[in-house]
């Protein structure tokens, strides 16, 4: 991996992490409903870091317009099946015992 693109791993695995666990921890806790809202702010946070992120380190100076719309575009994608996975995780975290049916 070179050092371009170590901020942008960095950043995605902190994420998955971080927001895995705080899905988790508030989702068995008394506010169990706010679990997806935090998860979701939380993310909007790292879509917007991921994008100026994803433009420093794909694109070079002066932007080009199209490409900086490709690299928003494929942020954009990139950062929504993250959430998924992060959210899958936190269920995970969970466990299937402790679902309230």
């Amino acid at each position: 991996m070179t050092r371009r693109f170590r901020p942008l791993v960095t950043l995605t695995i902190g994420f998955v992490i971080l927001a895995a666990l705080v899905f988790a921890a508030v989702a068995i806790s008394s506010r169990s409903l706010w679990a997806f809202p935090i998860v979701v702010s939380l993310w909007t946070a790292f879509l917007w870091v991921l994008i100026g992120r994803g433009v420093a380190a794909f694109s070079t100076r002066p932007h080009s317009p199209a490409r900086v719309a490709v690299i928003i575009a494929g942020c954009s994608i990139a950062a929504i099946v993250i959430l998924a996975v992060t959210i899958f995780i936190g269920l995970l975290f969970i466990g299937p015992g402790s679902a309230k049916l």
